[in-house]
């Protein structure tokens, strides 16, 4: 019951921020020159993408035989991050490698709009990512709860810690591998995932689909890259709050044609969590 509660008035609490928003003109999308943009082999690069992080990257972990089973049962923490370095290194080289493959005026208006390519729009589309999270976080956090509320009245069961919260817990029992999982999580993780998902598949989905089409089909493919088979009815929750807050990214690379305005409110998401976990959970 409390989770319905908290659900509600968080709900509540976001239709209001909603209206205000409404009110001063934020989902009014900015008027811009169009720009072509020929990304070249987009849908290739989101595939590899999700072959690398979870199919390439473990693999490669799981060469080293043996010693990976002595990790895993002294050191959970260091095994996690071990994978979580390995990954990093494979999808960073190979964004890389994709983004040589672009032409620099279609990579270009893909982080952003060539006629905001200044440092003031810069800090500007982070700091409407940064105030977006007022907006955003009582709507995510309403879907949360009330999927976890949904989720334990159809099954029975409590939602489980996600991966990574539980990395984290562990993590911090060590300033390095706490630095390491701190870096991925505030830093890496907002970056790669917004070139993948905002810049080459949102990109690519608009040329042929409407704003809200391709918001939603992009929001959808984010949310179920962070489907994790062990949390089994935990996902629910999990995947439903991911969902909406693409939902808001979709928006604001829309809005701002930058991807620095969705980096910024993915970086904030992930930051007000990680203190959360940090200081407040046990």
């Amino acid at each position: 019951m409390n989770h319905l509660t908290s659900g509600l008035f968080l709900g509540i609490v976001g239709a209001i921020f909603l209206w205000v928003a409404a009110r001063f003109h934020f989902f009014r999308v900015k008027t811009l020159p169009r720009v072509l943009v020929d990304l070249r082999y987009p849908i290739i690069g989101v595939i590899g993408y999700l072959l690398l992080f979870f199919i390439v990257a473990p693999f490669s972990v799981r060469m080293v035989g043996k010693h990976l089973q002595d990790l895993a049962e002294h050191s959970p923490a260091l095994l996690m991050t071990l994978l979580q370095s390995v990954s990093l290194v494979w999808v960073i080289a190979y964004l890389f490698f994709l983004s040589l493959l672009q032409d620099k005026t279609t990579l270009h208006a893909m982080w952003i709009h060539p006629s905001r390519s200044r440092f003031s729009c810069i800090l500007e589309d982070f700091g409407l990512g940064i105030l977006t999270w007022l907006i955003a976080f009582p709507v995510v956090g309403a879907v949360s709860q009330i999927m976890e509320f949904i989720t334990f009245v159809l099954t029975g069961l409590s939602p489980v810690d996600q991966l990574a919260v539980r990395y984290l817990k562990m993590a911090k029992e060590s300033p390095v591998l706490l630095s390491i999982a701190l870096f991925a999580i505030l830093v890496a993780a907002p970056v790669i995932e917004e070139l993948v998902f905002r810049g080459f598949l949102y990109t690519y989905l608009r040329k042929r689909l409407s704003m809200v089409k391709a918001t939603t089909i992009s929001a959808l493919i984010f949310s179920l890259f962070h489907f994790s088979p062990d949390q089994g009815v935990s996902n629910t929750p999990l995947l439903s709050s991911l969902f909406s807050l693409a939902l808001f990214l979709g928006f604001l690379y829309e809005r701002q044609r930058s991807l620095f305005a969705p980096i910024a409110l993915h970086m904030t998401f992930n930051s007000i969590s990680v203190i959360r976990i940090l200081l407040i959970s046990t």
